[in-house]
């Protein structure tokens, strides 16, 4: 039961005890109000939630210390790379937040560090932030949560640069004969992520069938790279590739023998280093790795192959396939507005 006192400027302050921390020692949660009946309310509201488990017993705790201490809880359920995302999440949040309490983390406060992200990230990048933020502080203030009515910035939509025929052949001479040929091809020819193409090893190549096995992804860990499983079942595949690409890889094969169980040295990020230093500094393209991907499904499509099939061979589902992969390029575009313009002119339309 909380005790009321009137102080000496006169407003009114309930005093609630909230049990005791690890040290033994009483902590106690003060409510100032201007009215003896706003006090009681504010203090019957509280006791109420505490003994409903709607408030958690940290109000004097640092929010940096229960930053550490949920990552810790939540590590075990989380995938590695995600785990890593957040910690690198959590660094930022220390340094912006310092040595504020969890109870004195306010709604301004979120909006001030998102305004704080914004300056250097994109909005996606400030909304994934923002998502472990208030789980965080969701998880220990409940529906106290300073982050429940904070608007998230606009996502702005990434437009991919949509690989046109020349500018592919341009990338293939640019690569030829170096490590990164094979690689390239798995992405534009066989439509395989950077990582699936990382963790590929020499088991899941089906020389008689020229077929690749996906089943295993390269992820980012704490202490570096690991394999994993893909993202979901969809991921989980068999590709038929063109005899040029099983060429280099015997190719491959045989210069390096069976001495290691991958096809690849190369990490992800370092494929993402050389590709960039290919496509811009060398042919100055603005483009992704994750782009020859667009590239394979976009070829898919013109080429008549059904969207079930193609969905399965770049292990998504045929929404995401049609939403996000699938792209009309300039030229098409032309054709299919001179085609519309004598369409409109038809008489009776």
């Amino acid at each position: 039961m909380a005790s009321i006192k009137k102080l000496k400027n006169g407003t009114f302050q309930a005093t609630i005890s909230c049990g005791k921390n690890a040290e033994g020692k009483q902590i106690r949660k003060y409510i100032t109000k201007d009215t003896q009946k706003e006090c009681k309310s504010a203090a019957r509201e509280f006791e109420t939630e505490f003994e409903e488990g709607l408030i958690v017993n940290y109000q004097n705790k640092k929010f940096a210390l229960w930053i550490d201490e949920w990552l810790e809880l939540n590590k075990s359920r989380l995938k590695p790379s995600t785990y890593v995302s957040y910690k690198i999440y959590a660094g930022h949040f220390k340094t912006f937040f310092n040595n504020l309490k969890v109870s004195q983390i306010t709604e301004i406060h979120i909006k001030r560090y998102i305004n704080e992200r914004l300056k250097i990230n994109s909005a996606c990048t400030v909304k994934k932030h923002l998502f472990v933020l208030s789980r965080m502080l969701q998880d220990i203030l409940k529906n106290k949560n300073p982050c429940r009515d904070v608007q998230h910035p606009k996502k702005i939509k990434y437009s991919p640069h949509i690989i046109t025929g020349d500018e592919f052949e341009k990338i293939k001479e640019c690569v030829k004969g170096t490590d990164m040929e094979p690689i390239v091809l798995m992405s534009a020819w066989c439509g395989m992520r950077r990582g699936e193409i990382c963790a590929l090893k020499w088991d899941d190549i089906d020389w008689n069938n020229n077929t690749l096995r996906v089943d295993e992804t390269v992820c980012v860990t704490e202490s570096g790279y690991k394999l994993g499983t893909p993202k979901s079942q969809n991921g989980m595949r068999t590709v038929i590739a063109p005899k040029q690409l099983m060429a280099l890889l015997e190719a491959i094969k045989k210069k390096d023998g069976l001495r290691r169980e991958k096809v690849f040295t190369k990490s992800p990020g370092a494929v993402t280093s050389s590709f960039h230093w290919i496509a811009y500094e060398r042919i100055g393209l603005p483009i992704r790795f994750h782009d020859l991907r667009h590239y394979h499904a976009n070829w898919l499509r013109k080429n008549g192959v059904p969207d079930i099939y193609a969905a399965e061979r770049l292990g998504h589902d045929v929404q995401t396939l049609k939403n996000i992969y699938q792209h009309i390029d300039s030229g098409e575009r032309f054709n299919i507005e001179k085609a519309m313009i004598k369409l409109i002119e038809t008489p009776g339309f």
